[in-house]
């Protein structure tokens, strides 16, 4: 697995504390502030755009993270623990009809390049069946490790992170998102959602102390040469954004509403109007 799931324990952690001082989260209080002066309301702008059924199925599978909101705003550039969302008319621009309701959650962008995972195609498989395909991990586990790793994530669902033909799954890096900051070998991408620990993880899991629903795995991701994205965002295929976390590490199977319209819709506005206009 590259270092690069349902109901959530509410085992003792330190998560509950992992977004405190997050600026994206400072930020979209500002512009909660700004838009009700300029509307002449108060409150929590947000709330009134939650997409009611999709928030259900949340709180349902996670109610800790369901308490955490939902939140999602533009951006003008594309930036790390962000999101882009396919253009509606992206398909037919690029002819290419994958781009169809995409949805990336960008790892890296910078100088050198950028990169993403899909968050919103699952790919009708889980991680035991990748295992059974003859996945092989990049980092060397001892014997016992992979043995707890491969018992506690053998049900988790695989998600297809990027574009490559089905015969090459088992070649592609396997990344773990998630939002538990406590595990040894993690890396945080943005406030509160991190990647890698998946020795850590798979230790929690068997002892009770975490579930394995609470990890996101993807097979695979998006990358882009140097510039290459922003000449992308300037033909018109991808819209950019910053969400909530809860947006990120929620599962995002059998939906009531897609998810790349639950983003649009708490975008508001235009982005709204296009979601309602352009959704099958």
């Amino acid at each position: 697995m590259s270092h690069q799931g349902a109901e959530s324990s509410d085992a003792p952690s330190d998560d509950g504390n992992a977004i405190k001082g997050d600026w994206r989260e400072f930020r979209a209080s500002l512009i909660n502030a700004e838009q009700n002066e300029s509307a002449g309301t108060s409150g929590d702008l947000w709330s009134s755009r939650w997409t009611q059924e999709n928030l259900r199925l949340l709180q349902e599978q996670d109610r800790k993270l369901a308490r955490e909101g939902l939140w999602a705003h533009e951006t003008e550039l594309p930036e790390v623990g962000g999101l882009l969302l396919a253009r509606a008319e992206a398909p037919d621009l690029n002819s290419d009809s994958r781009l169809c309701q995409l949805v990336i959650f960008l790892l890296e962008h910078g100088p050198n390049g950028s990169k993403g995972v899909i968050i919103n195609r699952p790919a009708r498989a889980n991680v035991g069946d990748l295992l059974e395909w003859g996945y092989q991990p990049s980092q060397a586990y001892t014997e016992e490790d992979a043995k707890i790793m491969k018992e506690s994530f053998a049900d988790s669902v695989l998600y297809l992170g990027g574009f490559y033909p089905p015969n090459r799954i088992t070649r592609q890096p396997l990344i773990m998102l998630h939002g538990h900051r406590h595990l040894e070998g993690c890396r945080e991408v943005s406030p509160g959602i991190y990647t890698g620990g998946e020795v850590h993880a798979g230790r929690e899991i068997a002892s009770g102390a975490l579930q394995a629903s609470s990890f996101r795995f993807f097979a695979g991701m998006m990358e882009w040469e140097s510039g290459r994205l922003l000449q992308d965002i300037q033909r018109g295929l991808w819209y950019t954004a910053a969400c909530s976390r809860s947006l990120v590490i929620k599962q995002c199977l059998q939906l009531p509403v897609p998810l790349w319209k639950e983003v649009l819709i708490l975008m508001g506005g235009s982005y709204a109007a296009i979601a309602h206009r352009r959704y099958m």
